[in-house]
């Protein structure tokens, strides 16, 4: 069973290629989570089983950081993290599951199923004035990420390290298995969409609201006043991926992986979120582009600064984000990456197979 958090597309994107292993390796797979990433993953996979699992929805505030909106949400969490720890034991007897491998759901460990927790945040970044919380939300993180019997950082273990600090700052000693790059996206990606159409401008808009439809709006109003082809993709699965024009904007709901590859290899310019995913795809592509931090969101803040100094990605403010003047920036940026160790996915699935075949 794979479980991903519904924060974002993000983590339903990266399991994506969790999900096609296993089933290379002839494993049959069941999809559990709540609407918005289950509907993303039915769309790029029809003829998997999805199984309903809520949990508590996350949002971000209108103003302010994102750090103390989650403190105040917290007892929320935890009482979710529980309730959700309680649903899985049926989910498991139910579905005679194995193993369960749940992207950043903190109540997924169990006593009967091998449990895998995936994240590329052992440490969580604070906010300036609660910095001095951040190694305490690390031994939080760890308390709970003990309880699975591993942990998969979609990450190197050596350098160059993609998440930073987030994953090598801090270590969770025996329990971390570093699984690579994870995206949805191959450079050589033998399934190819029919798509024609070229852009000058590509902008996607993802994460939770609001502040996905406050980008949407600032994207939208900016790129009609721009003499070019703008492509604006909206990032709501749920939704039929229906093309409207809106002057020199073409939108979408959404696009399958193999129209969205499509579309950014043949969009001159790409504007996005800093989600780790996001980033994950664009370098899987090659791709350098405008990185728009979600407000108040920590990771995303710290991702793009980090990216930035290592000039490969330029950070912009959603506050005063001005279109024209990002992409000015964007030709002395240029996507740089040493060549990623190959297989890390394979050999750690590969591990748990034996793991779990000495235990029959």
């Amino acid at each position: 069973m794979v479980c991903p958090l519904d924060w974002g597309l993000g983590h339903a994107s990266r399991d994506i290629p969790i999900i096609k292993e296993c089933l290379r390796r002839g494993h049959n797979v069941i999809v559990a989570g709540s609407k918005s990433p289950v509907e993303f993953l039915r769309k790029e996979m029809p003829f998997l089983e999805f199984v309903p699992f809520e949990s508590v929805r996350i949002t971000y505030p209108e103003k302010g950081s994102m750090a103390f909106h989650f403190f105040k949400m917290l007892p929320k969490l935890i009482s979710s993290i529980r309730k959700e720890h309680r649903q899985l034991k049926e989910i498991i007897r139910q579905n005679k599951i194995d193993v369960v491998i749940s992207d950043n759901r903190f109540g997924l460990w169990s006593n009967t199923a091998y449990s895998v927790f995936i994240t590329h945040q052992v440490m969580i970044k604070m906010p300036g004035k609660l910095k001095f919380f951040e190694y305490l939300m690390y031994r939080i993180n760890r308390f709970f990420i003990y309880k699975y019997n591993r942990c998969w950082i979609p990450d190197n273990e050596a350098a160059p390290f993609l998440a930073g600090d987030l994953s090598h700052k801090y270590s969770l000693d025996g329990k971390t298995s570093f699984v690579g790059l994870l995206s949805r996206f191959s450079e050589n990606d033998e399934k190819k969409a029919e798509w024609n159409e070229s852009f000058e401008v590509m902008a996607i808009v993802s994460g939770p609201e609001p502040q996905r439809t406050h980008f949407e709006h600032i994207l939208l109003q900016q790129m009609q006043k721009l003499q070019c082809r703008c492509l604006l993709v909206r990032g709501i699965p749920a939704e039929e991926p229906v093309r409207e024009e809106i002057n020199n904007v073409v939108r979408y709901s959404h696009l399958d992986s193999s129209h969205m590859r499509q579309a950014i290899l043949n969009s001159n310019n790409l504007v996005c979120r800093a989600g780790y995913s996001t980033i994950m795809d664009m370098i899987a592509l090659k791709r350098t582009a405008v990185l728009v931090p979600t407000p108040g969101q920590t990771e995303q803040e710290y991702l793009a600064e980090y990216y930035s100094l290592r000039k490969m990605f330029v950070n912009v403010k959603q506050e005063g984000f001005n279109l024209n003047d990002s992409l000015a920036r964007l030709p002395v940026y240029n996507w740089f990456y040493l060549n990623p160790e190959e297989n890390l996915l394979q050999r750690e699935l590969e591990r748990v197979e034996k793991e779990l075949f000495l235990k029959v």
